[in-house]
C-alpha cells in the first residue's frame, strides 16, 4: 500500500506531500523515526531485518526505524513504528534530529530527517515479516559488533548511535 509522505524543505519545513513511491525517483526530503530500547539491565534490542526487505535486508538494526506519514507528528509516528514492527509500545524519549543521506547500493540517495527516540522495555518483541530475529547488547557491546563484524549491522544503525552515544552513556 502506498501512502503520502510530508515532502520538508531544508529547514525541515513542510512544503508538500508526496507518495512514497516517488521517493527515489523525485528524491525529496522527508522524515523518518529511529527508535532504540533497552532493559532493565541496560540492554539494547537491536533487530535483524527480513532477507525481504528492499534496503539492507538481513542484516540488524535499530530497535524499529520507519518512514513518518504525510500529517504525522514523529513521536505518534515512533509509537506506530514500534507497534508495527516489534509489537512493543513504551514512553519515549526524543533524543536528537539530524539530516542524513542514505546511500541504497548505487541507487539514489535518500534524504532524510532522522529523528531518534529511546524507550525503555522489558518486552520481547515479536517476530514477523519485517523482523526475522533480534539481540540485546550493551553499548560497549554493539560498538565491539560494528568492530569485528560491521557487514551484519545497517550503515543507518551505525550512524544513529554515532550521533546519540553521549546520551546512550547515561542509560
Amino acid at each position: 500500500m502506498d501512502e503520502y509522505l510530508d515532502v520538508v524543505n531544508e529547514n525541515d519545513e513542510v512544503i508538500g506531500k508526496e507518495l512514497k513511491s516517488q521517493k527515489k525517483i523525485k528524491n525529496f526530503v522527508s522524515r523518518t523515526v529511529s527508535i532504540l530500547i533497552y532493559n532493565s539491565q541496560k540492554q539494547f534490542l537491536t533487530c535483524k531485518r527480513s532477507p525481504y526487505k528492499k534496503i539492507d535486508p538481513n542484516v540488524y538494526d535499530v530497535s524499529a526505524y520507519g518512514s513518518v506519514m504525510a500529517g504525522e507528528t514523529c513521536e505518534n509516528a515512533a509509537h506506530r513504528e514500534m507497534q508495527e514492527e516489534i509489537g512493543i509500545d513504551c514512553k519515549l524519549t526524543f533524543l536528537k534530529k539530524y539530516y542524513h543521506e542514505l546511500e541504497d547500493k548505487g541507487e539514489k540517495t535518500s534524504k532524510v530527517f532522522c529523528y531518534i527516540f529511546l524507550g525503555k522495555s522489558d518486552d520481547e518483541p515479536k517476530l514477523n515479516h519485517e523482523l526475522v530475529a533480534f539481540k540485546r547488547f550493551t553499548l560497549q557491546e554493539i560498538e565491539k559488533e560494528f568492530l569485528e563484524k560491521p557487514a551484519e549491522y545497517c550503515g543507518g544503525f551505525k550512524e544513529d548511535i554515532m550521533q546519540i552515544r553521549e546520551k546512550l552513556l547515561v542509560v
